[in-house]
């Protein structure tokens, strides 16, 4: 039995070979990823039908493990008409569903012409479309399908009911990303008034390339606002008006005040510099140290917002029933306790955008008892130097040197340590030596890294020499869990220029054309990518790829 041929009797989405009965309005409304040339030319020809058919088996592979409505599991039939239990059906997907060459089962596209498999990491996706023709793979995850050719997710609204239609009938909009769908986006007489209400906005508003006026020592806020500005996430979850429904006014709620910048940033058809009044106003109200007109900490002033954004998020939900990490069944014979001290989950902005976990190991010299603890982290702090001695560092830094790039400052990050006192073992119930690690559990979507640029002992003194910074990260080595890792990109870099006491703070942001440009207060300028690898940067954000 071929799985292709297995489909669920309860289904109730549109017919595949068949359009909505709405109107072409209503129609145009379900977009996911826009359609390719190569998409287009086949709708428009006579294998329509056929497209739409295999693309509606194909969702149904996706959702096999669903129930329905009433809780019942879905009925599966043969192509002769004969019934399949579930298990036996889920069992036959997962030996179908890995790639054909090398049996890989992460990120794999299945053929929409034929039943092969292929994976996108070693490339056999792409070679089956560059040595067939058959440029159109469906990802079994979510559905989407990839063209080969643009090497792009790409859809149409047709195909796009199709899949919505059977997410929502198998109950599992939950599982997807940017569902449910709300009815008013298709309701064909709202749409209408939408469409006649609302205006397109200028390129120059949609580059949301605009300074921050300086309002007396204020480029420590303006260099952060433009990293939340133009990251992707926060970006779109801004724009999509996810706050809406907060009942606050906008000086008593610092979420509601960023949400003011991004409406002048993201409407306004001038290049002319915001001055964030009421951001300053209402941060002031919560934190008395930022009142006047001192110079602040860059790092932490967005500590500071993204802990008000998780305060003020509207769509805040903390699930009671799941407030704790569950506990790993443990094997007594392994010497190993694990603890976790990860909060409840929170869905808001921060906690989606840049939370992750830290895991910290200690062993035992004595018995090699192992005791893990894993912390929540939104940011992680390197240090950028070695010590030569114990002695006191200098504002000159003599008794230090640099640890040149971030990869080497990731590896002392994580590189076993001894610690520096005795360690009382629950395990041989004594003080003794121990090592400790640290190693990333969960990695965030906004890699958030600080580099200690700043030192408090005795007297206050800056580390200015540079550290070379790459492009592209990869966090496999830091990383426990290395399934399904995607590299990071930098994106945007804060950098401190000046000693100590008197500075000024700048920001370098990459654009979603993949330009870089310069954030002086009021002032943006163009420039280059060598530019940035030349700077003396205090802050990184890093952004996760989303297709490698």
């Amino acid at each position: 039995m071929s799985a292709r041929k297995a489909v669920p009797s309860q289904t109730k989405s549109i017919p595949a070979n068949s359009s909505p009965t709405s109107s072409d309005s209503v129609l145009s409304t379900y977009t996911t990823f826009k359609p390719c040339p190569h998409l287009s030319k086949v709708l428009s020809s006579n294998a329509k039908d056929m497209v739409l058919k295999t693309y509606s088996t194909g969702m149904k592979i996706c959702l096999m493990n669903t129930i329905n409505k009433n809780g019942k599991k879905f009925i599966y039939l043969t192509k002769d008409n004969k019934k399949i239990d579930q298990k036996s059906l889920l069992k036959l997907k997962s030996k179908i569903l890995s790639c054909k060459d090398c049996s890989e089962i992460s990120l794999i596209f299945m053929c929409l012409q034929c039943p092969n498999v292929g994976c996108f990491e070693h490339n056999h996706a792409f070679n089956h479309a560059r040595n067939n023709g058959h440029i159109f793979g469906i990802n079994p995850t979510n559905g989407f399908m990839m063209c080969f050719k643009c090497r792009e997710y790409v859809s149409d609204p047709i195909l796009e009911k199709i899949r919505i239609n059977q997410i929502e009938n198998s109950n599992m909009l939950s599982l997807f990303p940017g569902l449910p769908i709300y009815s008013h986006e298709h309701d064909s007489i709202k749409n209408e008034l939408i469409l006649k209400d609302s205006r397109i906005p200028t390129f120059k508003a949609t580059t949301g390339l605009k300074g921050f006026i300086n309002m007396g020592s204020t480029c420590f806020m303006s260099s952060i606002l433009q990293t939340f500005i133009h990251n992707p996430f926060i970006r779109n979850y801004f724009l999509s008006g996810y706050h809406m429904d907060c009942n606050k006014k906008p000086e008593d709620c610092l979420f509601c005040c960023v949400d003011e910048i991004f409406k002048n940033f993201y409407t306004s058809s001038t290049f002319n510099g915001f001055g964030p009044t009421s951001l300053l106003t209402a941060s002031w109200k919560v934190k008395r140290s930022l009142a006047g007109y001192s110079e602040q900490d860059a790092h932490e002033f967005w500590q500071f917002l993204v802990h008000q954004l998780h305060k003020n998020d509207t769509k805040r939900i903390r699930n009671n029933n799941n407030s704790k990490e569950q506990t790993p069944s443990l094997d007594t014979n392994n010497n190993t306790s694990f603890t976790s001290t990860s909060s409840s989950h929170c869905n808001c902005l921060t906690h989606d955008t840049f939370a992750g976990e830290l895991q910290s190991s200690i062993k035992c010299k004595d018995c090699n008892k192992l005791t893990i603890t894993v912390d929540p982290m939104l940011d992680i702090s390197l240090e950028i130097s070695e010590k030569n001695s114990s002695s006191s560092v200098s504002s000159s830094n003599k008794n230090s040197k640099s640890l040149e790039s971030l990869i080497n400052c990731l590896d002392k990050f994580t590189k076993s340590e001894k610690l520096d006192v005795k360690y009382s073992c629950s395990n041989c119930n004594k003080k003794t030596e121990a090592t400790k690690k640290l190693l990333i559990k969960k990695l965030p979507k906004t890699l958030t890294i600080q580099l200690k640029r700043f030192e408090h002992l005795g007297i206050s003194s800056k580390i200015d020499y540079p550290i070379e910074i790459p492009l592209i990260l990869e966090m496999s080595k830091y990383s426990l869990d290395k399934s399904e890792l995607k590299p990071y990109e930098l994106f945007a870099v804060v950098c401190h220029i000046g000693s100590v006491n008197t500075g000024h703070y700048i920001s370098m942001i990459k654009n979603k054309d993949g330009m870089w440009f310069k954030f002086d207060d009021a002032t943006v300028t163009r420039v280059t990518e060598r530019d940035v690898l030349n700077s003396k940067a205090y802050l990184l954000f890093y952004i996760i790829h989303e297709l490698p």
